[in-house]
């Protein structure tokens, strides 16, 4: 019986295995730069009043520190994305990761304002490439849906805790080396990050190139001017009042802008930004829940941050510290909540409860004091707001990014960056503005004849609880988005079709086939190919990204007939096709990643490979090896008559057994689907000299190959000791033969007795030996089984 297809299937399994782990590795690389890309939206800010006193910053340039990263970052985000898209992600996220590494450098090395502020605009700028890029990546390499929900789990705790770890890096930086550190230390992580993305993260780009599609530069123009003048419009309000004649030009501007931008997407061919990607109501009820939850995450941060140091009067790093459960949180929300159940409940049902969650943490904040203590109302708050946004954050992402055509992803993946920051834009400005006019009315209303700082950290407390209010309202906003938008499933099905459920696209079969009838395909287990309904037409290439070749028999000659499977990694058959007349074959992956091609045909020998599709169409040729079976008879050497029940072991170039069987009582054996090459053919039989011979096997047909046994000869006998002439056992006896060779070495057994056999003709000695050696010599003529008896005696007898 032939054991090559489950050793092909092994090793296709080997291959997958191998696969799989390179990816969760590659994860780990993915999470280190979104981790870099987050901390910078928080690491300065605790970093800033020592940079500020450093560098002579004046009080009105300090903003722009932070403004410089956000308006640059927020702005450019949809043209990283569809960057990511027409150059490729893999490509785009290693210079996402070189530039801001570079960037971050400049900035900890600044001499002065203008330069510090030109490399946090870097750092925004590289970080729009990087972020989309990132999360795009992680869309298209974890399609199964168990190791999506994981890796999702991992890359939201990373999104949503980042910006809490960002404040306790700052404080701990700043606090024991300097502020240049909290610039600094993105260099170490990019350069970790650059390297282990360089030998991991691997996305096939066909030889057909890249991407040509034009890049929408007026869609670039008013996106980015749009993005830009409403996120500088909320940064302005924070410091300068929403009625401010400035502040809502800014607005009137983005939002004019925006519609354009809306209005020329829907008319041009090759859109910066697909209406498609938005106006589906899963995908455009994540972005919203995203940025709504954002405002009030950011908001939290700001609000606890100033209640800690200015109220408490905690140092930076206890600040930052302060902050260890609500990161704790979001870890174990995304990936010990979320992660271990959207693959079994619907989004929603994890959404609208962590969103409601998260409001009551929120909500518990509002009784805060201006002696509150942090173990009794504080760490509770925290660790309620995180989980329910750890439970939320990461299934909206994997709704924003699921189902999504292949050439989208990158831009996709931007809208979900592009909602969070300018979530986070709107949650600083518009909450500090509510929370600073709440204290300052309160103030005015309580101050009788002067005020007192008691007075006055009241009245901070007080705006912070209103602003928090807010923060509740926000939340509640979100979960009745997700209830209202979000329906549950997994998406409105696109043309590119989901993991979930790949296209199949059935059509006539051809001409040829067609006339030959169901004998025509290759056959399984008696059944032709027909029986188990595969498609004999390619996919249809707008179902997903289609993947294409041409599959080769022995001598390069086309093979029609050939049965190829598609298989996730994680054993799911996504579909199956025949090649045509000319061997060509055509179907169709749903999104970017790493699947099994399986492909077999009659008399030849099957194989497995693991492609790796990327934005592009694939082209992918095999060529199968020919099986050939193996024929012949067995005789005896002597006589010429044909040996029955002989053992036919059939082993490869490696000795790995591929085939084995008997002859029958005419000598005979037969053994089918040897893959060609060199075997070795092994025959053995009672009474005869077992017999290896190479065999040379054709790609094609039946090779024959006779083998003739020499009859082997046999010598047994007894060694006995002592005058009693009692057996002897565990007596070492060796067989040496006329050159003086051993042959063979026993051990008697307990009646004394040994033997040898499978021996050709000749003179042999024996010799045992435990006390005094015992040695006879004989001749054994191959066809008679010698009888040697051998007498040990002490020395002196």
């Amino acid at each position: 019986m032939s054991t090559t297809a489950p050793t092909v299937q092994r090793n296709a399994v080997t291959a997958a295995q191998a696969a799989v782990s390179r990816r969760w590795t590659a994860l780990l690389f993915i999470a280190l730069a979104q981790l870099m890309v987050v901390l910078d939206a928080t690491v300065v800010n605790i970093a800033l009043p020592s940079a500020q006193r450093a560098l002579h910053i004046s009080d009105g340039n300090r903003q722009w520190v932070i403004t410089a990263y956000t308006l640059v970052f927020g702005g450019l985000l949809l043209f990283g994305g569809r960057i990511a898209d027409l150059v490729g992600r893999k490509r785009t996220f290693l210079i996402g990761l070189v530039g801001f590494a570079g960037a971050s450098a400049l900035g900890g090395a600044a001499a002065n304002t203008g330069m510090l502020l030109g490399a946090r605009a870097l750092q925004g700028a590289f970080g729009a490439l990087l972020a989309p890029s990132a999360l795009s990546l992680l869309a298209t390499m974890f399609t199964e849906p168990r190791e999506r929900a994981k890796a999702f789990g991992i890359y939201g705790a990373i999104s949503g805790g980042g910006s809490a770890v960002g404040l306790i890096l700052g404080g701990v930086l700043t606090e024991y080396l300097n502020w240049r550190w909290a610039l600094y230390v993105n260099v170490p992580i990019a350069v970790l990050a650059f390297f282990g993305a360089l030998a991991f993260v691997h996305v096939h780009v066909p030889a057909g190139g890249k991407n040509r599609a034009r890049l929408d530069i007026p869609g670039v123009i008013l996106v980015t001017s749009g993005l830009v003048s409403l996120v500088y419009g909320f940064t302005r309000a924070e410091s300068e009042g929403w009625g401010e004649h400035g502040v809502i030009g800014l607005f009137v501007a983005a939002g004019v802008l925006l519609a354009a931008f809306v209005v020329v997407e829907s008319l041009t061919r090759a859109p910066l930004l697909p209406m498609r990607v938005v106006l589906d109501r899963n995908r455009g009820g994540a972005y919203l829940s995203v940025g709504l939850a954002v405002i009030a995450m950011f908001g939290l941060f700001l609000f606890l941050t100033y209640y800690m140091q200015i109220v408490k009067g905690y140092s930076p790093v206890r600040s930052g510290l302060a902050f260890l459960p609500f990161t704790a949180g979001i870890v174990t929300g995304s990936t010990q909540i979320a992660a271990r159940l959207m693959h079994r409940v619907p989004a929603r049902a994890l959404m609208v409860p962590g969103l409601l969650v998260a409001a009551i943490g929120m909500g518990l904040l509002t009784q805060l004091k201006v002696d509150s203590s942090f173990v009794g109302l504080i760490l509770p708050a925290e660790i309620l707001i995180s989980l329910g946004l750890g439970s939320t954050m990461m299934p909206a992402m994997n709704i924003a990014t699921t189902d999504v055509a292949p050439q989208d992803a990158g831009v996709a993946s931007a809208l979900v960056n592009t909602a969070q920051q300018v979530g986070g834009s709107i949650g600083t400005a518009l909450l500090n503005t509510i929370a600073a006019t709440a204290t300052t009315m309160y103030i005015v209303t309580h101050a009788h004849g002067g005020t007192s700082p008691l007075l006055v950290a009241t009245g901070q407390v007080h705006g912070f609880t209103v602003a928090i209010w807010w923060g509740v309202g926000i939340l509640l906003l979100a979960a009745i988005v997700v209830a209202a938008l979000i329906n549950g499933k997994k998406g409105k099905r696109s043309p590119a079709k989901s993991a979930e459920e790949p296209a199949r696209v059935r059509a006539p079969q051809t001409r040829e086939y067609a006339s030959a009838g169901a004998h025509a395909g290759p056959r399984h287990n008696g059944r032709a190919a027909e029986d188990f309904n595969v498609e004999t037409a390619p996919a249809d290439a707008s179902a997903g990204i289609a993947v294409s070749g041409r599959i080769r028999g022995a001598g390069g000659a086309p093979l029609p007939g050939a049965i190829i499977t598609l298989v996730e990694l994680g054993g799911r058959q996504l579909g199956r096709v025949t090649t045509r007349g000319d061997g060509s074959y055509e179907l169709a992956v749903p999104v970017a990643g790493s699947y099994v091609l399986i492909v077999a045909a009659d008399g030849h020998q099957p194989q497995a490979a693991t492609i790796t599709v990327g934005d592009e169409p694939l082209g992918y040729d095999l060529a199968l090896s020919g099986t050939s079976g193996l024929t012949g008879v067995v005789r005896g050497a002597a006589t010429g008559d044909p040996v029955a029940a002989a053992t036919v072991v059939v082993t490869d170039q490696r000795g790995e057994v591929v085939a084995s069987t008997e002859t029958d009582r005419d000598g005979r054996f037969a053994v089918g689907e040897l893959v060609s090459g060199t075997v070795t053919l092994v025959v053995s039989a009672d009474g005869h000299r077992p017999r290896a011979v190479p065999v040379k096997v054709s790609g094609q047909g039946t090779t024959e190959q006779d083998v003739e046994l020499r009859a082997g000869g046999r010598v047994k006998g007894t060694v006995r000791a002592g005058a009693q002439n009692m057996p002897l056992g565990d007596a070492r006896v060796a067989l040496v033969n006329s050159a003086g060779d051993t042959v063979a070495v026993t051990t008697t057994g307990s009646d004394g007795g040994y033997a040898f056999t499978d021996l050709d003709k000749g003179e042999y000695t024996v010799t045992a030996s435990v006390y005094q050696p015992a040695t006879t010599t004989m001749t054994v003529d191959g066809t008679d089984q010698a009888m040697v008896d051998l007498r040990l005696g002490h020395p002196g007898e």
